[in-house]
């Protein structure tokens, strides 16, 4: 298993697709509270002010400006979620089951 920054060119593409693609879903579905709360760096505003300033291009659009003007801010966040990937990029854990298990680890109000 390995950290995003251990990962080949090939298979670090792979990751951070398969992460905007998971981050996207839930940031225009309901937010990602969660990643903030994780995040001590400032990553995820900035992920969600490029969202929030580039809401009308296409979702390739919007893939391929976070891979290029985003891409440090994608790979600081993944690696403070300690996410371990295999050799091709893919998550040990599921990103959906990661969130799940994050959430359900989440302290609840009283």
């Amino acid at each position: 298993m390995a950290t995003i920054d251990q990962l080949s060119q090939e298979a670090q593409q792979t990751a951070l697709e398969n992460f905007i693609a998971f981050y996207t879903a839930h940031y225009h579905a309901d937010g990602m509270d969660v990643l903030s709360q994780l995040d001590q760096s400032g990553h995820v505003a900035d992920i969600n002010q490029y969202l929030l300033d580039n809401r009308s291009l296409t979702a390739e659009d919007v893939k391929n400006g976070l891979l290029t003007q985003r891409r440090g801010n994608l790979i600081g966040l993944i690696q403070a979620l300690n996410i371990s990937f295999n050799a091709n990029g893919i998550p040990d854990t599921p990103w959906e089951t990661w969130l799940q298990n994050i959430v359900a680890d989440l302290p609840q109000g009283l």
